[in-house]
């Protein structure tokens, strides 16, 4: 087994409409799994997958974990010599395992790698990040843009210099880079690797889990960046629209700091 595509699912049967097709046809030639764990959907996610794609093997949880606890699952079972942890909202092409493992035999200092990640319109999303620190996190996601727009011109424009460095867009994204946090939402990783590590820490929820495992990887290989590869993101940014996403956000990040160190600028 090559590959093994590793996803958690809670309500995303159309996503999952959109996203199973794709990698079908990514796989169509490559030895690969499909794992999938169902975090107590009640929108026939179950019914839907096993119909239409009874060759994916599903977990059904009896009770909500966290992503982390999810993938985790995921992860014991996974045969891959490659494990894909991504999120359900998402389509990729049909090269992108040729070229994904292509990047990570010719790149044997690293054991997870991302792709360049887009909207649906093929704009970027900035997700290769530098280690946070508390300032990037509160201007990035709780400064109201109206009162970005009444602060002194000098300081808009360091806090967005800031926010600009965390993104790390000064690097570009046209060539390959090693970043200190890749997203959880596509983490291309060597599986002995993940494993050894004995995967996510499940005391984070939701949020953080990514840049945790991406400091522990990076106590013994390296975190890159393949230029070469694109998958396309629907992103909602649910910490951004809910207040009880947003106060998950804000637990993960104090556990984040208090385990790693607070650091805030």
């Amino acid at each position: 087994m090559l590959i093994s595509v590793l996803l958690v699912s809670h309500n995303n049967q159309k996503d999952l409409q959109l996203l199973l097709p794709s990698l079908k046809r990514a796989l169509k030639d490559i030895p690969g799994e499909i794992l999938l764990v169902d975090n107590c959907s009640v929108d026939s996610t179950v019914e839907f997958v096993q119909r239409a794609f009874p060759e994916i093997l599903i977990t059904k949880n009896k009770r909500r974990m966290g992503y982390g606890a999810n993938q985790n699952q995921n992860i014991a079972r996974a045969k891959g010599k490659f494990i894909l942890l991504m999120n359900p909202d998402m389509v990729v092409p049909e090269n992108l395992f040729h070229v994904m493992v292509r990047f990570m035999e010719s790149h044997k200092e690293a054991a997870i790698a991302t792709c360049r990640i887009c909207n649906e319109d093929g704009s970027c999303q900035y997700l290769n990040k530098r280690e946070p620190a508390i300032l990037d996190l509160c201007v990035r996601r709780f400064l109201p843009p109206w009162l970005k727009r009444i602060l002194p011109s000098r300081l808009d424009t360091i806090l967005t210099e800031r926010v600009n460095n965390y993104e790390m867009r000064e690097t570009g994204y046209d060539h390959v880079i090693d970043v200190p946090f890749i997203s959880g939402s596509f983490i291309f990783a060597k599986a002995d690797m993940i494993k050894e590590l004995n995967g996510f820490d499940e005391r984070f929820f939701m949020y953080f889990e990514d840049v945790d495992l991406c400091r522990r990887v990076r106590n013994k290989a390296q975190c890159l960046y393949c230029p070469d590869a694109s998958v396309v993101h629907r992103w909602e940014r649910a910490s951004h629209k809910s207040l009880k996403w947003t106060s998950v956000f804000v637990l993960s990040g104090f556990k984040y700091f208090h385990k790693w160190g607070f650091k805030f600028f």
